[in-house]
């Protein structure tokens, strides 16, 4: 009674007589609160969502807005019961005298707040499907199925003993090898696959990100000379189990089990086996335990490209081949391991090269169809012999298709040493397709982008790489490039994304030769220097070394490394003294010491056609190597010979005309280079500022600045040349800046370097 009685004393209960409880929330502006409150709510939901990940901000913060957006949408509603906002403030419901109510003009107010929100969510709706949409396309590329489609979800491992994780992700693999055999089955990369260990994911879900309609998963528990295999194939799209079995058997049974487990999968998802898909599954790759136990510990290792881990697992394929020589495949995988041991570390390539030959012949003539072994021979070739190489790799795919780092070597063959961009990304396309999640099928992914001029999408997968494989070195240098090259040149973000890479793994030698060059960008020569030195004590034997010091040369006119460190091994070596931009720095630096025969015997060693007047320019390094040699006989005072060697780049710079279109790349810098050595500036000034200045080519400004060719020299001096360099240099120099602030702040700026620089 007494409650009663102090609602009737305030009011609230004759209110209540005279509306229902409905009418008394539309009156307090209850549901125009929930309105405004749950747009608002859900603009700043879907805001955090659609830009936290683009600033690399964390998962979890996402989660925290969420939930505080829920936890307030309660107490912004009784907020709303129990207080009302007047003319002298914000009072309590119950304080407030009807007749001078304001929750009428209180309402008008909120219903602009509301018409307001809902204009600034279409807003950004339409942002979002312009700016973000993307993100979402680009993430359904992988979704793409196939009715003959699978994933190998690594198997579990079950037994006490930890060791045995290797056993139980080998058996994986090897259901997964032995699954891409079938002709018309998609089957997921196994870095894509193995992406999911130990995650109690939602199995569709897991479909979805690898564009497959089946998953085959499974336990591994092994016992001494036992084991037990459980495996059970899911249609992914419901989670109906079509099949699951238990095996129990000895060890060396394993083969017989791999074999059955294969069979299975294939007869319950109805793919037609040709008679050679049955012979490809039936093969047994060793019948040694032990050896095929440490060939499973050998592939593991290999899968990270960490050098430490290398070197362990050429051990054990030794270890292997000891126990049994006739083990094709861990020939071939022993082949390839040596590729990768001279490519991540320090073997001299002499060495290297014959330890790859050898194993490589070894694994075909055991096995002539090992799709491995061509694999290997691709990577021994690549270099030197680009059309075997090329002959190789694409016979292990055609044996194979499901091999993801091969469609990486293609493609590298294809881009770097056949001249072919367009099939050399279309093997990086591929082999996105096979293995989406792997980080180097993203890098190079974001490398078609590249390619393709579309840098925000470039710069989507990197930071996706960077986001879900931070550990992942090339994404810092693929990044690194992107920011280094037109139309960025932003060398200062360039080098703090491979100095980040240098810093997580020491091992890899390609970061010294990025910081190096966008350290040469900015004139930052001494600590050039520095890190030059680092990679001569730490990987004498590096093509890194080798390429850098070239490129020190060249961009400072300091030829002392290229004389010390890269004029031996060109001198020695065929492949090295194939590159133009070698014979442009010893051109130079046979200039600088007086000894013209220097560079002219190169030249009569490895290209003696070019002394030829019939010879013809055409779209290949003969050029560029061309240009090298008349300024040589420049220098010599062969007028004539000089002459003739322009005549002919110019020829070849028109010739172009006929194949490429006159504001492509490929045309107009042969055109300005011709115009330029003819000493045609004013002619050739309109490329020059579009080449430099409106498209950023800033990463060969110093290169200019510190080049001694009198032609060079006498165009740099034309005030407009001149006034486009000075722009160029003063951007350039508060990038300088910015990198000296950056190492101070990172402790890593020595005091010597403030004179040097």
């Amino acid at each position: 009674m007494l409650y009663l009685s102090g609602l009737l004393t305030s009011g609230v209960w004759v209110n209540m007589q005279g509306q229902n409880f409905f009418e008394e929330l539309k009156r307090r502006n209850v549901f125009r609160v929930a309105t405004a409150y749950a747009i608002a709510g859900w603009l700043i939901i879907q805001i955090c969502t659609s830009t936290f990940p683009y600033l690399n901000l964390p998962g979890w913060l996402i989660t925290a807005v969420i939930i505080f957006v829920a936890i307030g949408f309660p107490i912004a509603l009784i907020f709303a019961w129990a207080f009302e906002l007047t003319a002298d403030g914000l009072k309590k419901t119950a304080e407030v005298v009807p007749e001078k109510s304001v929750t009428r003009n209180t309402g008008k107010k909120l219903n602009r707040i509301i018409i307001t929100s809902l204009s600034l969510l279409v807003f950004f709706l339409l942002v979002e499907r312009v700016f973000f949409a993307k993100s979402s396309i680009l993430e359904d590329q992988q979704g793409e199925f196939h009715a003959a489609s699978i994933a190998v979800l690594p198997f579990v491992n079950m037994s006490s003993d930890p060791e045995n994780e290797y056993f139980s992700d080998g058996l994986s693999e090897e259901l997964l090898n032995g699954l891409a055999q079938v002709e018309g089955m998609k089957v997921a990369g196994r870095t894509s696959s193995f992406k999911f260990k130990g995650q109690n994911e939602n199995l569709s879900l897991i479909a979805e990100e690898l564009g497959v309609n089946h998953i085959l998963e499974g336990s591994v528990r092994k016992d001494g000379n036992r084991v037990r295999i459980t495996a059970q194939l899911i249609q992914a799209d419901n989670g109906f189990h079509l099949w699951s079995e238990t095996y129990d058997r000895e060890l060396n049974d394993i083969f017989a089990i791999q074999d059955e487990i294969s069979r299975t999968v294939l007869r319950e998802l109805k793919v037609r086996l040709l008679p050679e898909d049955e012979a490809e599954i039936d093969v047994i790759p060793t019948t040694d335990v032990e050896a095929y136990q440490a060939f499973l510990k050998a592939n593991q290792l290999v899968v990270n490209r960490d050098i430490d881990e290398i070197n362990v697992a050429i051990e054990l394929y030794l270890t292997a081949l000891k126990l049994d020589p006739t083990f094709a495949e861990a020939n071939a995988r022993l082949a390839i391991a040596y590729s990768l041991q001279m490519y991540y570390g320090n073997v001299p390539y002499e060495q290297g090269q014959a330890d790859i030959l050898k194993y490589a012949e070894r694994a075909l003539d055991l096995d002539q169809n090992l799709a491995a072994g061509y694999a290997a021979m691709g990577l021994y070739y690549e270099g030197t012999e680009n059309e075997k190489a090329r002959d190789a790799y694409l016979k292990s795919l055609e044996l194979n298709p499901n091999q993801p780092y091969v469609y990486n070597w293609l493609g590298n063959l294809y881009s770097d040493d056949l001249d072919d961009d367009e099939k050399g990304f279309e093997q990086y396309r591929k082999m996105y397709e096979v293995d989406p999640l792997s980080p180097l099928s993203i890098y190079n992914r974001a490398r078609v982008s590249i390619y393709e001029e579309n840098y925000e999408e470039a710069e989507f997968y990197f930071n996706k790489n960077l986001r879900e494989n931070p550990e992942f070195i090339l994404t810092y240098g693929g990044f690194s490039f992107l920011k280094s090259n037109t139309p960025v040149s932003r060398y200062d973000e360039a080098f703090k994304l491979i100095y980040k890479a240098h810093k997580l793994d020491a091992n890899f030698s390609r970061s010294f030769r990025i910081m190096v060059s966008n350290l040469i960008a900015m004139e930052l020569n001494s600590v050039a220097k520095y890190y030059i030195e680092k990679l001569r004590t730490d990987y004498p034997e590096s093509n890194e070394l080798h390429g850098i010091t070239g490129y020190y040369g060249y961009m400072t006119g300091d030829y002392s490394y290229f004389e010390k460190y890269t004029l031996p091994f060109v001198l020695k070596n065929e492949l090295f003294a194939q590159n133009a931009f070698n014979y442009h720095n010893l051109v130079a630096l046979a200039i600088k010491k007086g000894d013209p025969d220097l560079a002219f015997d190169v030249f009569r060693k490895y290209d003696s056609d070019l002394f030829s007047d019939d010879l013809v320019f055409k779209d290949d390094d003969k050029p560029w190597k061309g240009l090298a040699l008349e300024k040589l006989y420049r220098y010599t005072g062969d007028v004539e010979a000089s002459k003739s060697i322009v005549n002919r780049f110019c020829d070849f710079a028109e010739s172009l005309l006929d194949t490429e279109d006159e504001d492509s790349d490929e045309y107009l810098n042969p055109r300005m280079r011709c115009l330029i050595v003819q000493g045609n500036y004013d002619e050739a000034f309109p490329i020059f500022e579009k080449r430099f200045l409106t498209e950023r080519r800033f990463n060969s400004v110093m290169g200019l600045v510190n080049d001694s060719d009198p032609n060079i020299t006498a165009m740099l001096k034309k005030p407009k040349y001149k006034a486009v360099v000075d722009q160029i240099l003063e951007e350039l120099a508060e990038q300088k800046q910015n990198t000296i602030n950056f190492l101070k702040q990172e402790g890593d700026w020595k005091k010597e370097w403030d004179e040097g620089n």
